[in-house]
């Protein structure tokens, strides 16, 4: 779960209203404590069903690859961006060490920071896609067949 809804939950501002609420309605120390502990278990189960989100979404991208490998068929538009994502990277990663930020304003340097930095995030996910967790997985399993 992203660290900024952690913290909302977890005690963060969204729940320091909730539980300010709490303190005002109830009155006797007995039906706060069943209060709070029916929040936190709503709370609990909240933040399980984004995790089973997360892992189906992930489940059914493995399945839909898999699946169109069986079939046969590659997706070339996926396999180009791919290959244009990571080269370009490596593109700017060049370009960047071999003529240097030189005497560009800080406008501009921002700018080519944030293209940077989004380059990197694009060939990050690319290559856990393509060689992450899944792909060593897969390659294990077909040993194991062996």
């Amino acid at each position: 779960m992203p660290g900024f809804i952690k913290s909302l939950l977890n005690g963060g501002k969204l729940l320091e209203g909730a539980k300010n609420i709490i303190d005002e309605i109830v009155t006797t120390k007995e039906e706060k404590i069943q209060l709070q502990a029916k929040f936190q278990e709503l709370i609990n189960q909240h933040e399980q069903a984004l995790v089973n989100a997360e892992v189906d979404d992930r489940k059914s991208a493995r399945q839909r690859e898999v699946e169109s490998l069986k079939a046969g068929s590659k997706n070339w538009t996926q396999n180009a961006l791919a290959y244009l994502g990571v080269g370009s990277f490596f593109g700017i990663t060049a370009y960047m060490i071999s003529h240097g930020l030189g005497d560009l304003n800080s406008e501009a340097s921002f700018i080519i920071g944030n293209v940077t930095g989004m380059a990197a995030a694009i060939a990050k996910d690319v290559y856990g896609y393509y060689f992450g967790s899944s792909k060593g997985e897969h390659d294990s399993q077909k040993s194991i067949k062996k």
